[in-house]
């Protein structure tokens, strides 16, 4: 098959790229090596946060607000709820780089908030422990993406509009000849395209060997925990937010109860063994890996068992500064790369997909790509060089 434009990899940015590329009328092909919306990427775990400020600064608030609208328009279309707006809480001791961060983010955009005192968040959100030391942030716009049904819901999109999706069959080699890309699959075949989109999450070293951008792939861990008999009503979506909590050393992040799976917790530093081989990472998780989420829900939430109920293997990948690479590593190459989430990716990846179609077709990006280049890391080298 010829096509204008090859997604390869159709999780959280792919399905996105999919969908935005078929938008536009072009012929386009999207490969997943699995089924639609697997849970064995980085892009699966029933719920994600959504940020509308974020502590990474305000070029990531700009590709949260451009998702909400991607997601928002898709929502439009079919009915269905991707994002639920619950509210979104960041609690941390006063002077705490981390609410200097999320205020400073909300500032640059102009977007509301909310300060909160330890009195305020003992009365209002009793669910948490709090000292007297403690500051909240509440940012109105935060809530929960459904990760599983954004990328089923875009993929379906997408095909509606034209593409042409390929599943359980994996990319095994790219190459650029003259003004075509040549892609072998797995199955023997190949496919060729005049610009192909690259979000291959964990696998991308894998598949582009000689990417300069140096990826690491770590083992994480998602948990869900559940209330205490006569406490359910304490973490519904309506009373509890969206949060993340400073406790000592330890950052936690959670979110609402949405389904049966329970509150969903985890730690900004739980990353765990570096994974050679992707295909092979566990889905079941050992207790021993369970301990520190567990330890910091005990000492968080007096009405939640702190025994994770249901848990599941995931990844991440990171890049040596946890920012994400966006776009191509030579001017004239006909592949875009979209790397890596570094596990805080999900809340802006229906615009990081929209992104790496418009660099790929010469548009006008929606969001200043700059702050993404991947050639930022060759830079760097040659400096200290």
């Amino acid at each position: 098959m010829d096509s204008d434009v090859i997604v390869i990899g159709l999780g959280a940015a792919g399905s996105a790229a999919l969908r935005a590329a078929a938008r536009r009328g072009v012929r386009c092909l999207g490969i997943e090596q699995f089924d639609i919306a697997h849970d064995r990427g980085s892009s699966h775990g029933r719920s994600r946060l959504f940020r509308s400020g974020t502590s990474e600064g305000p070029e990531y608030v700009d590709l949260a607000a451009r998702s909400r609208q991607l997601w928002s328009e898709l929502e439009q279309e079919t009915g269905e709820e991707i994002v639920t707006v619950v509210g979104g809480l960041s609690i941390a001791d006063a002077g705490s780089p981390l609410l200097s961060d999320v205020r400073a983010a909300m500032d640059a955009r102009d977007l509301p908030y909310e300060t909160l005192d330890a009195a305020t968040l003992r009365s209002r959100y009793p669910q948490h422990h709090v000292t007297d030391g403690d500051v909240g942030v509440l940012d109105p716009g935060t809530g929960v993406v459904r990760p599983e049904l954004a990328i089923r819901l875009s993929v379906e999109a997408a095909r509606r509009a034209g593409a042409e999706v390929r599943t359980g069959v994996r990319a095994v080699d790219i190459a650029e000849r003259g003004d075509r890309v040549e892609v072998r699959l797995s199955d023997g075949s190949s496919v060729s395209g005049s610009q192909v989109v690259v979000a291959a999450g964990a696998w991308t070293s894998r598949l582009q060997p000689d990417y300069s951008v140096p990826l690491v792939v770590r083992r994480a861990v998602l948990s869900w925990f559940h209330p205490r008999e006569g406490a359910e009503h304490r973490f519904t979506s309506d009373v509890f937010p969206v949060f993340t909590r400073e406790l000592g050393d330890v950052t936690g992040w959670g979110a609402p109860v949405i389904d049966e799976y329970g509150v969903k917790i985890g730690l900004h530093d739980q990353a765990g063994f570096e994974i050679d081989d992707p295909a092979a990472n566990d889905p079941e998780v050992a207790s021993w890996e369970l301990e520190r989420v567990e330890a910091f829900c005990a000492a968080q939430f007096a009405d939640l068992v702190p025994v994770a109920r249901h848990a599941r293997g995931c990844m991440i990948t990171l890049t040596p500064d946890e920012r994400f690479a966006i776009g191509r590593l030579q001017p004239q190459s006909r592949i875009v790369t979209l790397a890596a989430c570094s596990g805080h990716g999900f809340k802006h990846s229906a615009a990081v997909g929209e992104l790496g179609v418009q660099i790929a077709l010469d548009e006008q990006p929606t969001v200043d790509p700059s702050p993404f280049d991947p050639t930022r890391y060759t830079h760097q080298k040659e400096a200290v060089q």
